[in-house]
Order: C-alpha cells, then sequence, then structure tokens
C-alpha cells in the first residue's frame, strides 16, 4: 500500500486516468493534509480534485505520528511531512514527485515511488501497451505540463543506451 501526495495524483486526474492509479495500486491513500492540499484547487474552480476526493481514502494520523509530522514540517510541506510520517510507521511506500521529500522519506527508512516508477509498472504489467504509454506521457505534458526527460522515458520502456 501508498500514500500519494498532491502532485502524482494531480496528474493522472488532469488525464482522467486515476483509474491506472486503482488499478495498480487496488486504492488511492491521502492524509488530511493531503487533501486539505487538493480542496485549494476547487476555490479557483479547478474540477480535477473533486475525481481524486470521490476516488481516495484518507489515513489519519496517529499520536506518535503526529510528533514526526512537526520533525519533518522544518523542511517540508504539510502534506508531505504527514504522509512520510505515516508510511514510516505503519511501513508503507510514498509516492510523490517531490525530490527533497523522496530524499527525506528514504533517510527515514520510506520506501518511495516516483511517477516513472508508476509508469514503468504499467508497462511491465501490461496495463498499457506502447502506444497508450506515449499517448499517456503526451496528455500529461498537455494537461499538466509534466515532461518526462526522453532518457528517463527511455529507462520506462526498457531501451538500453547506445541503442535506438
Amino acid at each position: 500500500m501508498a500514500i500519494f501526495d498532491t502532485d502524482i495524483l494531480s496528474t493522472f486526474a488532469k488525464i482522467n486516468r486515476l483509474d491506472l492509479i486503482k488499478r495498480l495500486f487496488g486504492m488511492i491513500c491521502i492524509t488530511p493534509m493531503i487533501k486539505e492540499e487538493l480542496l485549494a484547487p476547487l476555490e479557483y474552480g479547478y474540477k480535477f480534485p473533486l475525481q481524486i476526493l470521490s476516488d481516495s481514502t484518507v489515513i489519519i494520523p496517529r499520536e506518535g505520528e503526529l510528533s514526526l509530522y512537526s520533525n519533518f514540517r522544518t523542511k517540508l510541506g504539510k502534506g508531505e511531512a504527514e504522509a512520510i510520517s505515516i508510511a514510516r510507521t505503519r511501513k508503507l511506500s510514498f509516492a510523490t514527485n517531490d525530490k527533497i521529500a523522496q530524499e527525506i522519506a528514504k533517510e527515514n527508512g520510506v520506501n518511495t515511488i516516483s511517477i516513472q516508477a508508476i509508469l514503468k509498472a504499467l508497462l511491465e504489467k501490461h496495463f498499457l501497451s506502447h502506444v497508450e504509454f506515449f499517448e499517456l506521457i503526451k496528455d500529461m505534458e498537455l494537461k499538466d505540463g509534466l515532461i518526462i526527460p526522453e532518457d528517463e522515458i527511455k529507462n520506462i520502456i526498457g531501451v538500453q543506451k547506445g541503442s535506438s
């Protein structure tokens, strides 16, 4: 099981493909602070958070996790700090694109999952064909502004350096 940060969920929601996250992970877990972060875009007329909120389960932090949250909060946003606190104590993975959050999570024994790892798993499990994969990447770029560098795309699809 994994706790998801706002960034990855927002990307998949904007392209209307949260179904892929649910298919891969079984469920979408967020924290109360991540839920709060997702409410902000609604105030500006964005609708994509509604899909995330209706498809996700909120994991409530326990007492010991709240003290960890305070420690992480000095370096991270509310959502990332809360997610790492819960993931660490409950031995869950944390899915985020935030490099600093990934680094802090790893330093604290939390397995991290990047969007690249999710895309690779979608291909390996045959949830996406190569054609669908490239369409998904194009949608992410057009609708979310997320650009995955070509060398990372080659790594995801398994193209070795030196071959084209």
